[in-house]
């Protein structure tokens, strides 16, 4: 055990030039574009003992990220991860870097912000700072405590929480958005389908259309899984957004209606992936 811990350790880096931290986010990738794999497959994928990667994988599944299996780990899938916002923030998080990094070109400097609590929103929170909003709406516990980090001033909508979304949705917060406005509103959600934002939850929709009749500019996020995507509670039609902001993943007939529908096209650079 000793001797892997010291000269193993020293190959991680020597090899690959990759310490554990980033070795893990490579395998993380990996094994969502494969999806299954064994221990002994990624061992000599990145040259590493087949110990090495049994506490990386452990490191994985316990952060959420991919799912240990006997003899090897397999990547999330979206089904899995709607139910646990941990896992969500994990899955895709490529393609939702890309999205977020476009979209927070759409904030004006000293605009009030409002976004909702999906992952693919939440990544907009590393970007806070370098936008200067002056004021972040938000029902996201998650956004909530970014915002304060970076001492953006912060509105946070409370009601009841929910740590599967680790948010707080229902009536209390929609009572809430009815008493506020704001210059730009982002969100996401899990479908759109024949012109219409859906969402499978009742709260979660009915609090993401209260966030979006808040905003004076409307910008969704979306990427080429959301489309023709299943979904139970409508939030708002397409029509009513001023801009969506996609990956490379939607087709060029899902951006021609897009576009029909009035809605300015913003195409996320190079993402990797397509689901969120």
């Amino acid at each position: 055990m000793r001797n892997d811990e010291s000269t193993q350790g020293h190959s991680e880096i020597a090899v690959h030039g990759l310490p554990p931290e980033h070795r893990r986010d490579e395998v993380t990738s990996y094994v969502n574009k494969v999806r299954n794999v064994r221990v002994e497959d990624l061992a000599e994928h990145f040259g590493v003992s087949a110990m090495t990667i049994h506490r990386d994988l452990d490191t994985l599944a316990a952060d959420g990220r991919l799912e240990r299996v006997r003899g090897g780990a397999r990547a999330i899938t979206a089904r899995l991860a709607e139910r646990d916002v941990r896992l969500r923030r994990h899955l895709n998080a490529e393609v939702k870097e890309q999205l977020a990094a476009t979209a927070a070109q759409l904030i004006p400097a000293g605009a009030v912000i409002a976004l909702d609590d999906s992952t693919t929103v939440g990544a907009l929170g590393a970007h806070l700072s370098a936008c200067a909003p002056s004021t972040v709406i938000t029902h996201s516990l998650d956004l909530m405590n970014q915002a304060v980090a970076q001492q953006i001033p912060m509105v946070g909508l409370g009601g009841q929480y929910y740590a599967e979304t680790d948010s707080f949705l229902g009536s209390v917060v929609v009572e809430q958005a009815r008493r506020l406005t704001c210059d730009v509103v982002f969100v996401s959600t899990t479908a759109i389908k024949n012109g219409v934002l859906l969402h499978p939850d009742a709260e979660a929709a009915q609090t993401k259309a209260a966030l979006l009749k808040m905003g004076g500019r409307k910008v969704l996020l979306a990427d080429g899984s959301k489309f023709e995507g299943a979904g139970l509670y409508h939030v708002m039609a397409l029509q009513e957004f001023d801009d969506i902001v996609i990956d490379d993943q939607v087709d060029t007939a899902h951006r021609e209606q897009l576009r029909a529908l009035g809605l300015d096209v913003h195409v996320a650079a190079n993402p990797v992936g397509s689901q969120s």
